[in-house]
Parts: C-alpha cells; structure tokens; sequence
C-alpha cells in the first residue's frame, strides 16, 4: 500500500514541499529570531548585553548546523555513526574530569572546546536516533525476539544513559531513553520487552537519585511535607504567567526577570514570554511547535524508506518532547528538570542541535515519493 494516499490532501497537494518543507524552515528561523529577543528581554536587567550577544553569536553557529542538515544526505549520517559514536564516548569520559569538562553548578554537563562549552547530551541523543534508525532499518525483523543483535543495539543507548548520568545530568539521561524507546517501539520492537526495560530501569534510578533531585521530585509531589517547599523558580514563573493575563506587560516590562526569576533566559523562558506576551504570546510558541509536530510527522510518513521514516520521527518526537517537558515545568505540570525549550532558551548546544534536526526534516522532505 502506497502510504501517501493515506495522508491528508492538504499535504499531498503541497508542491512546495518536493523542493523541501518551506513551513518547518521558516517556522524555527521565527522561533530562532523570537528567542533572540526574549533572551534580550530576559536577560538585560542582569547581564546586561552579554547574554543577548552570546545567544546572536551562537544562532548564527545554528544556522551553519541548518545548512549542514539541510545539504547533506541523510545517509551520510549514518555511514559515520560509529566513529561518531567511538569520539562522543571518549569526550563524554574525558569531561568527567578537568581541564576538558568545567564544572559548572556542581556538574560536568559540557566539554570544554576552548571557544564553545559543548553539551555532549544534545549530541548524544541525535546519534543514538542515528544508529537506531540505521540498525532496525537494516534489520527488520530484530525486535521480534530477544536476540544477540537487539542486544547489542540496546546496550549502545544504555551506556551513553550511564555516562549521561555520571556527569550528572538525570534529565537529558531520561529524554535520551525516553526517545530511544520511542524508535524502538516505531521500529517494530515488541511491547512487553519494554515493561521489562522499565521494571530494570526504575529501580536503578531510584537508587542513583541524589539529594537535590529528591529534593526536587518531593517537592513538586508533596509541597509542605518535611519542610519542602514547592520550587521557588517554577512559583515565580507561574505568577509571571498569572500577570501576563491576556496581552502581556508588554517586552521587557517584566518584573519576574528583573527581580525574581532566577536564570529567567534560561529553562523558565517561556514565563517571561506569559508575562510580557500573555496568553497571546504563549499560545503562539505553543501553535508553533504544533505546526512543526504536525510536519513532522508528515514528512516521516511519506518517506521511501524505513531509515527516514524513523531518523525524522526520532528528531521530530525529541524536539517535541523537550519543548512539552519545559512548558510543563513552566506551567507547574511537571517537576523542575533543567530542559531548554528549543529555539528560545539561552544555550548553544540546544540551539545548534535543534536547528540541525530541523535541517535533516527539510531534507527528509525532498525525499517523498
């Protein structure tokens, strides 16, 4: 069966899309420009110019990873993805220790690269989709039954997990397994091995869970129980929100970044959109990210192949996931975990990765049928 007579004629009637998705592009170069600003905004009162002109600095780096996503074929990743994986893992070892990982609040999340402080996480979930998408592609039949080969390709996502967890970054280890069950189950890989994943999986993160992470998951569940209280950074960012009402204080007019809201440009970006946006402002970042999950996911299903199908699911279900988790924290949906909304936070390594796997969707779209 041809699947692209399945999808919505919308779509199929969309001739700009064969010369590569005109709406995804254009909607992360806003997003990219939007978030330019509210670093701005949120950021002055504080740092004056300096994290408005590091995030400039560092989107125009994003835009050579767009490019480079947009012009190399997607087969090209995943010829390379061994030796990529090989130096990832010698880099991710290495930063566990100074001079090569500086350790910043207590952490050693970032690879030292003398110009740029590398978040070797971002880069470890985009190759771990990489080689998921090249292995099950290559192997259809490999999540059917409990094999030596399924074995070997879990256990290369579980040890970028541990070196994630190590650094420590809990959060960015959840997400990379959280998106590696998601191209598994995509490829074909039964569902009760995954219950036996979780029943494996819990556990050892409850054992490893240090005290400022129980502190935050306590907090979140039982506010006022043994002296928690809920977390001071996501209060704030709900009454930013509360006093954005519909149209927003307007930009730069917030008193949450001025005075309360720690880190404001940073994971609790989107409060400081609600309080000087409004509910306006938020529900179009929120109508955005929906606009790309709804090409997204398009694009993958009117690939030729099972490789593209599952390399732009697992970029298009990991931009998703990341910009869910932050409004959901933002919003007091979910516990504090430090993610970056794409696009908009502050960070290079979000932004370069995010705008890279927008890049590899506009080429996934050029090769529709």
């Amino acid at each position: 069966m041809n699947i692209r007579k399945r999808l919505p004629r919308l779509y199929r009637a969309d001739e700009i899309l064969m010369q590569g998705d005109e709406i995804i592009f254009g909607i992360a170069i806003l997003l990219t420009g939007f978030g330019i600003v509210m670093v701005y905004s949120a950021s002055y009162f504080i740092a004056d110019y300096q994290v408005f002109l590091k995030q400039v600095s560092l989107s125009v780096f994003g835009l050579f990873a767009l490019i480079l996503g947009m012009f190399v074929n997607p087969d090209i990743w995943k010829r390379f993805i061994k030796i990529g994986l090989i130096v990832l893992g010698v880099m991710m070892i290495l930063q566990l220790f100074t001079p090569f990982g500086p350790r910043i609040h207590g952490t050693n999340r970032w690879f030292d690269l003398g110009f740029f402080n590398l978040q070797t996480s971002e880069i470890a979930r985009c190759m771990v989709i990489i080689l998921l998408a090249r292995y099950i592609s290559s192997n259809p039949d490999i999540g059917k039954s409990i094999t030596k080969k399924l074995g070997l390709l879990v256990a290369v996502p579980a040890l970028f997990c541990g070196l994630i967890l190590l650094q420590p970054d809990l959060s960015s280890m959840m997400m990379v397994f959280l998106i590696t069950c998601i191209v598994l189950f995509l490829g074909g890989v039964r569902k009760r091995y995954f219950a036996g994943a979780a029943f494996t999986t819990i556990p050892i993160l409850i054992l490893t869970l240090r005290d400022y992470q129980k502190d935050r998951i306590l907090s979140f569940f039982m506010p006022g129980s043994e002296g928690k209280l809920w977390n001071y950074q996501q209060y704030q960012s709900l009454i930013g929100l509360v006093r954005g009402g519909l149209e927003g204080k307007a930009l730069g007019q917030g008193y949450q970044a001025m005075r309360f809201l720690p880190e404001a440009h940073n994971d609790f970006i989107f409060g400081i959109i609600g309080e000087e946006l409004g509910f306006i402002g938020t529900s179009a970042v929120l109508l955005a990210f929906m606009v790309i999950f709804y090409r997204g996911i398009m694009i993958c299903y009117a690939q030729p192949d099972r490789y593209g199908f599952l390399l732009g699911a697992g970029l298009i279900g990991s931009l998703t996931i990341y910009a869910l988790t932050n409004i959901g924290v933002a919003i007091g949906l979910l516990p504090v975990t430090g993610l970056p909304l794409p696009f908009i936070s502050a960070g290079g390594s979000s932004l370069v990765i995010s705008l890279w796997s927008i890049g590899v969707l506009w080429r996934l779209s050029r090769r529709v049928t």
